[in-house]
């Protein structure tokens, strides 16, 4: 149990760095695996870009902590000590030498599509990773987060540069803020684009569902349920930016403890769960007793579907896997 506590205090974490933001949905005959397939063509072209041409070194970052960082010259060599932040490196065509918690990320559906993952190097926990292995790395840039590391920031120093991120609210403003540290503003851009472009095919193939209303849930070791905020995670639920899926009533945009009777009340035609999926079988497997959970109009029909646990991070890549996912349980 402790384990699972720490885990889910680094993907609180993970989850401040949430909200999704896209372009307002027009009508056309576009899928959304279509749109899919035609990013994959566009972002295997654009794959080996590199740094943007007008990108100039050495470049002035101020990071999460409100400091100033000078970054010599384009990072060849990055230590990331908190391995939410992967997913966007990734994106970026960014492969990281060391990554905290590695282990977790490599659990991640996200990142099942990157063979450079078996390359990258374990650097302890993410509370508390090792300044030795790191060391070992000879990194030319360390990124750190902001509320996690503070405390190490001089002990940092020493081995390389150091940045602090912090909560940047939406996806693409954080991408955006990677990019501009990293000299990568170009490619920032291109993901951007692409990535707007299938949310809003998601939400035209989900114009079906209007009249529906959907939750997002994740076992709890404090209540029944914690279940997703609107807000933190906009991308599912935003008419203008996001896939447009219909909320209840009362359901809270942040992230929050809820009780089986509160669910029962919200009454959602469809439920998700995202998390572990044998966690979340064994949580659905207690309650299959009660009258209660069996009277919410999800389960007497059926509705329940599970997403991968790397959906927390609300990264440009979970966005792109909760598209295919969710489209692929509503076939």
């Amino acid at each position: 149990m402790k384990r699972f506590m720490k885990f889910i205090i680094l993907f609180a974490f993970v989850a401040s760095m949430l909200a999704g933001c896209a372009k307002a949905p027009e009508a056309d005959n576009t899928t959304a695996e279509d749109s899919n397939n035609q990013v994959a063509e566009t972002e295997v072209q654009d794959k080996d870009a590199g740094t943007d041409s007008e990108s100039a070194w050495p470049r002035t970052y101020v990071d999460g902590l409100g400091k100033e960082v000078i970054i010599e010259k384009e990072p060849q060599r990055i230590v990331v000590l908190h391995f939410g932040y992967t997913e966007y490196l990734l994106a970026l065509d960014v492969v990281p030498v060391g990554v905290a918690s590695l282990s977790i990320a490599q659990q991640f559906e996200t990142l099942n599509q990157y063979e450079e993952l078996n390359t990258i190097i374990d650097v302890g926990e993410t509370v508390s990773p090792n300044l030795e292995k790191i060391l070992e790395l000879q990194p030319d840039l360390i990124i750190a987060g902001a509320g996690i590391h503070d405390d190490m920031r001089e002990s940092l120093k020493k081995i390389a540069p150091v940045v602090f991120k912090k909560n940047y609210g939406k996806w693409d403003e954080t991408l955006q803020d990677y990019a501009q540290m990293l000299g990568r503003e170009e490619k920032a851009e291109q993901y951007i684009e692409s990535s707007k472009e299938i949310i809003s095919q998601t939400y035209r193939e989900l114009e079906k569902y209007s009249d529906k209303t959907f939750v997002f849930l994740r076992p709890s070791s404090k209540s029944e349920f914690g279940i997703v905020g609107s807000e933190i995670y906009s991308h599912y639920h935003d008419s203008q930016n996001g896939f447009g899926m219909n909320v209840p009533e009362n359901y809270p945009e942040s992230w929050a403890e809820i009780s089986l009777e509160a669910l029962v009340e919200m009454n959602p035609d469809y439920i998700f769960f995202q998390d572990k999926e044998e966690l979340c079988r064994q949580k659905v497997a207690e309650m299959e007793s009660s009258s209660v959970w069996n009277s919410i109009t999800a389960v007497k029909e059926g509705n329940i579907g599970y997403l991968d646990i790397s959906l927390n991070t609300g990264s440009p890549l979970a966005i792109r896997l909760a598209s295919e996912q969710i489209l692929e349980y509503l076939k």
